[in-house]
């Protein structure tokens, strides 16, 4: 397989603006339309699960998993201070959230991450 460096950065690039839409605009819907903020977790695996499935086709596997987990790392982190100075709901848990150390935030994005973008590529190499 010959990796394409465009469509590399294509995928990388469409998988950070759809965390960061998700946390927008999650963040402020949830505020507004009084739900929790955590609800969105799912959404952001699909993304995950999205960028492997779609990195099967462009890429091999460790660069698929690296385009997912620099997603991860940012959502954890960059996603994370949107939520926080966008005010999202995080009901009881808002001081833990808060809180949360950088090592923590990270390194339950990359395990999450790199287990949806997994299961994408997976699935895709049996469809």
């Amino acid at each position: 397989m010959t990796l394409d460096l465009t469509d590399i950065i294509l995928l990388l690039t469409s998988g950070l603006a759809a965390v960061t839409t998700i946390d927008v605009l999650g963040s402020i819907s949830s505020r507004k339309l009084n739900y929790k903020y955590v609800y969105l977790t799912p959404i952001s695996f699909l993304v995950y699960f999205w960028l492997g499935y779609r990195g099967h086709s462009i890429s091999t596997l460790p660069w698929t998993l690296i385009i997912v987990c620099l997603t991860g790392i940012y959502d954890g982190t960059i996603g994370w201070k949107l939520s926080i100075i966008l005010k999202a709901n995080f009901a009881d848990k808002e001081e833990y959230t808060k809180t949360l150390s950088l090592t923590s935030r990270i390194s339950g994005m990359l395990v999450m991450s790199g287990i949806f973008g997994l299961l994408g590529f997976v699935t895709a190499g049996y469809i």
